[in-house]
């Protein structure tokens, strides 16, 4: 460590750069997930607030079970899956036993605090925000008691159709505006070997939308996401967001949400990035946890948000 003055502080001659990374290593310990603690910006979900007054936490709603049944089927890949790194599917890397602990978690918190709706954003680009979503989802779908639903409101650029392998799909944004149906937007996995279970539901963006900050904040928008989750009759809806520092996307859904996943990318995201994330979100949101992705995620260089 440089002697220099202007790299040392008070607290035992630690460096500005030294203390940034004490507190990111306090959000990241372990290989892939530690709940915030208490001295922490990101409440741990025992201590965490209520949730916003104007996110959807009402009780569980009845509905039609047989719509379930008539949604479309995803076909399983098992090497596309492997390929995209969806371990959950087969359970074949041991890596995917910390999603499972994610999972009991999460569950935990969301039955404790009243949540249904989960928010999964990241910093910046590449930090493996749906490699988090879709696994953390198939994970969920093993719980037979629980109605799971995953959406893609990624729309400037959406992932969850290229690592499914699923082409011509109907757009997330049409679905909010109320031209595509619920049983034409979302699918469920045909019945396969890996377990996936029949409980989870999935509806990926089949086309980029440049306006989605000004969709989400549309009226339209929350009375569908309301309409959807009576319909399907959802314990846990997860929402695939945007990069949180990517354009004012995730700003705009906040008040759709009842609390926040936050993916860090191995070595990628800085303590200041994660500040300004949770300052965006505001002290009312909650971040139910920081999830440390280590995995390599594929990312597009011809591409960039708002675009």
């Amino acid at each position: 460590m440089s002697s220099n003055s202007r790299d040392t502080g008070p607290d035992g001659g630690l460096s500005d750069r030294d203390r940034q990374r004490r507190a990111l290593e306090r959000r990241l310990r372990e290989a892939l997930m530690q709940p915030a603690e208490a001295d922490d910006a990101a409440p741990a979900p025992d201590d965490a607030p209520p949730a916003p007054a104007d996110a959807a936490t009402a009780p569980r709603p009845q509905a039609d079970p047989a719509i379930w049944g008539r949604l479309p089927r995803i076909p399983v890949e098992p090497r596309r899956l492997d390929r995209n790194l969806v371990i959950t599917a087969s359970r074949h890397d041991p890596a995917h036993a910390a999603f499972d602990v994610l999972r009991t978690r999460i569950v935990r918190a969301m039955r404790d605090n009243g949540w249904h709706r989960v928010g999964i954003t990241s910093a910046g680009e590449g930090n493996g925000k749906s490699f988090t979503a879709i696994n953390l989802a198939i994970s969920l779908s093993r719980l037979s008691e629980l109605r799971t639903v995953l959406m893609d409101m990624d729309l400037r650029r959406p992932g969850l159709a290229k690592i499914l392998g699923l082409r011509d799909m109907p757009a997330t944004a049409d679905y909010l505006r109320g031209e595509v149906g619920t049983e034409a937007y979302f699918s469920t996995f045909a019945p396969n070997s890996f377990h996936i279970g029949e409980r989870l539901a999935i509806g990926v963006n089949g086309r980029t939308d440049a306006y989605a900050a000004e969709l989400f904040q549309t009226e339209e928008t929350g009375t569908r996401l309301a309409a959807m989750q009576a319909e399907l009759a959802t314990d846990l809806v997860l929402f695939d967001l945007p990069p949180a520092l990517a354009m004012d996307d995730v700003l705009a859904f906040r008040e759709h949400l009842d609390c926040v996943l936050l993916v860090v990318g191995g070595g990628e995201t800085r303590a200041r990035e994660l500040r300004e994330v949770q300052r965006r979100l505001g002290d009312d949101l909650p971040i139910l946890g920081v999830v440390m992705n280590k995995a390599e995620v594929e990312d597009d260089p011809g591409y960039s948000y708002g675009r």
